[in-house]
This record gives structure tokens, sequence and C-alpha cells, in this order.
């Protein structure tokens, strides 16, 4: 830029001095010209008013013009001598003996002259030096070429410098360019003069990386979203296959036994009657395993499947009460209570409800230590009922306190399934919690494990039966 704007420069100046030098050379040419009519017409005047030839040359010599009398033969009467005077150099008269106007200015060598012939047959000779006009022409171009060199050398300097800070910010956006390149994705201009045109330039261009960022902030989530549903894919495939295969396990149990029994009873039909009643009872017990454990599945299978609960306002610490006193019929010597500072109130199904809590108190009992205490804890706050049902039995491994909620999981497989159940009520019960808009979680304490129900308040706060 700098370079194009200083050769621009350097041809305008240039064009400008042959102009002005042309304009110049032509206006004192003429003004020589000018005086040298002048003169020529005040000799006309000086011979009409017949002054003597001897007086004319001190009369028209100075201010750049030079008289010269001389003889027709060329001879040099009076004046210095300047260069030759016309060829023509005779003398001329009119009607009378009067002079005649001569004709224009011509140039003689390098002068310009022009002649008057007087009475006496001598001529007056008038010229210019044109070395007068060359001299200030030579002085006006060295002018013009030293003021020039300066200008140019001068306007280049400060033109560099000019441009070398206007584009500043170019260079700024060259380095912000490189190191997004090297991933330094959040690096931006932020001019400090978005008005100008650089200013507005760098405004775009960072606009144009913040569209970029987000462009590539929305890829980067759709590809995460696609990665995490194909993995919840591939991890609801492999619970659906883990299932059916825990499942075929849990039913083959019961089926075996089934089968075993039924052909025992045909088998041995003979058999005395108290044996045929034992096979009979042994065989109700495993068929209704058997259906307790596809009841189980079926209702597992409609709760996530967004069956409909009937929600009523219920009181949980009724309903908490209620469940203990079943377990101190069933268990008179186990330590159990429910611990409230009042009446807690949700909007709750109260018979799904009830069999999370039958649920929870069941596995508390199975894992609480002997003489240890099972303890159920009804709280409300702005989040919701918190049920809380503590057991002093072991902690559960970090590692499997998500895994106990999973569907037919027994984290102790050395228990009895009569005892222990098939491993659906904890995925059964933190199923009801979820379809509540609540959730059950395990959580480590230092003296027991607790069972965690959430559950949302009532919107009211009247009291009614759990019912």
């Amino acid at each position: 830029m700098t370079a194009t704007v200083v050769a621009v420069m350097v041809v305008t100046l240039l064009v400008a001095g042959i102009v002005l030098d042309l304009v110049l050379s032509a206006a004192l040419e003429r003004d020589q010209q000018d005086r040298l009519s002048e003169r020529a017409a005040r000799v006309d005047q000086l011979v009409a008013q017949q002054v003597p030839a001897d007086e004319l040359v001190g009369l028209l010599d100075g201010q750049g013009i030079s008289a010269v009398r001389r003889q027709a033969d060329g001879a040099v009467l009076e004046g210095v001598p300047t260069p030759p005077g016309p060829p023509d150099g005779g003398p001329r008269g009119g009607p009378g003996g009067r002079p005649t106007p001569g004709p224009p200015p011509v140039r003689s060598g390098d002068s310009l002259t022009i002649t008057r012939p007087l009475a006496d047959g001598t001529v007056i000779v008038l010229s210019a030096d044109p070395g007068e006009v060359d001299a200030v022409v030579y002085r006006l171009r060295g002018v013009m070429v030293g003021v020039g060199l300066v200008g140019v050398v001068g306007s280049a300097l400060l033109l560099l410098s000019g441009v070398t800070a206007a584009l500043r910010p170019l260079d700024a956006m060259t380095r912000v360019a490189r190191a997004i390149t090297t991933g330094e994705r959040g690096r931006r201009l932020r001019p400090s003069s978005p008005d100008t045109e650089i200013g507005r330039t760098a405004a775009a261009f960072d606009e144009m990386l913040d569209a970029l960022d987000a462009a590539q902030d929305r890829s980067d989530e759709a590809a995460r979203r696609e990665r995490g549903a194909a993995e919840e894919a591939r991890r609801s495939e492999a619970t659906t296959r883990r299932f059916l295969s825990d499942a075929a396990h849990e039913l083959r149990t019961p089926l075996t036994g089934m089968q075993s029994l039924a052909e025992t009873l045909v088998r041995d039909s003979d058999e005395d009657r108290e044996v045929r009643e034992e096979l009979a009872i042994a065989l109700v017990r495993e068929t209704s395993r058997a259906s307790a454990l596809v009841t189980d599945m079926l209702d597992l299978a409609r709760i996530e499947g967004g069956q409909e609960l009937r929600r009523d306002d219920v009181d949980l610490v009724v309903l908490a009460r209620e469940q203990v006193d079943h377990l101190r019929l069933v268990n008179p010597d186990l330590d159990v209570a429910v611990d409230a500072d009042g009446p807690v109130v949700a909007a709750v199904d109260g018979d799904q409800v009830r069999r999370v809590l039958v649920n929870l108190l069941g596995n508390a009992r199975r894992h609480v230590v002997p003489g240890g205490a099972v303890r159920v804890r009804v709280t409300a706050s702005g989040d919701g009922a918190r049920v809380a049902v503590h057991n002093d039995g072991a902690v559960i491994a970090t590692e499997d306190r998500e895994r106990v909620f999973d569907r037919l999981v027994r984290l102790d497989e050395a228990r009895a399934r009569d005892v222990g159940g098939a491993g659906l009520g904890l995925s059964i019960a933190r199923a009801l919690a979820r379809a509540h808009g609540g959730d059950l979680v395990y959580e480590a304490t230092p003296t027991g494990s607790d069972f965690v129900l959430t559950l949302p308040l009532a919107t009211t706060p009247a009291l009614v039966s759990p019912r």
C-alpha cells in the first residue's frame, strides 16, 4: 500500500512539475515578448518625438532588454551587442521618411530581437536574452525536485507508520486465527474501536467465530446425544437380555419343582393319602412362587410402561405406623418404631406406597443385625416428603448401591429364594417412587443403611385416611 501510494505521488508530482515548467516557461517568454513589443512601441514614440538617434540607446536599454544602434552594414554604433540581429538588417521607412512598424519579435540564435530602422539609415536592435527565462526555470526545477524528494520520502515514512498502525488489528486477526487453528477456540479480537472499517471487520470476525463455536457445540452435543442414545440402547439391550436370562432362571426352579412333584403324584398315585397331601402342598407352594414371580414381573412392566396412579392426599406418618404395627405382629422381638415430628401429607397412591413400605420394611427386617433396630423417619421439606427406612445391618458396597435396584438382583446369592424373594422388590419400589415423581435411593450411614423414599407433597394440608 505504501509503495503504491508513493508511486502515485511520484507520478503526480512529475506530471505537475512538467505542466508547471511548461506553463511558467510560456509565461516568462510571453513576458519577454511583451516587454520587447513595449520597447519597440517606445522606439516609435521617441522617433516621432524627434529624439536624436544617439540618445535612443540610453533611453531604451535596461530591464532585461538590450538596445544597440547599428549601421546598415552591421557595425555597432552604440550599446553592448547581444546575439546577432535579424538577417535583413536594412533600414526600413515609410512614407515621409517615418519608420514603419517592424515584424513581431523573432528568435535570432538564442535571443528574441526586434529591429527598428531610423531616419539616418541606422537601425535600433532590441533583444531579450532567453537565458533569463532558462535561469528561472532551472531554479524552479531544482526547488521542485528537492521539495518533491523530501515530500515523497517524508510522506512515505509517515504513510508507512500510519498504515502499519491502522493495519495492526489485521496482525491481531492473524495471530488469533493461528491460535485458533492450534486449539485455542476461545480467543477473540474484541476491537476497541468497532466503528472503524477494521473494527467492524474484527467484530464480524468475532461474530463468525462465535457462530462457528455455537455450531461446533451443537454438533458436539448432538454427537454426545447420539453416543449416549447408542450407549443407552446397548445398556437397555444388555439389561433386557440379562433380565430375560434371570427371569428364565428364576422361573425354571419352581417349574422344575412343579414338574417333578406332578410326575411323582402321577407315578405314585397309589401312595397313602398323607404322602399325596404333602406332595400336593409342595406343588401348590412351587406354583405360588412361580405365580408371584410372574405377577411381580407384570407389575414392574406395567409401572415402567406408565401405569396410571390414583393420587390422594395421604398422611405418610399414619401409613408408616400402620405398616410398623403389622411388622411388630409378625416379629414381636424386633425393635422397630416410627420417628416423625408431625403429619406429612403427600399426593400419592396409598396402596402403591404401602407396597413400597412393605418391601422396605421387609428388606430391613432381613438385614438388621441381632439386637439391632429398624427406624422409619418421616419428614417434610420444600423439596417434598422424605421417608427413610434405617436398619443397623451391614453397609452395601459402593459398587453395589445402584445394582441393588436392578431386576432380579440378590447381593447374597447364597440366601434361600423363599427367604429373599426373586430380587424384584426394590426394582418395583423404585419404579413406583419414580412413577409418583419421586425417587428411591440408598444411603450409607455410620450406624447402618438407609433406603430413602422421596414423594411429592400434597398441595393442601388437609389430613385424610391413608386409604
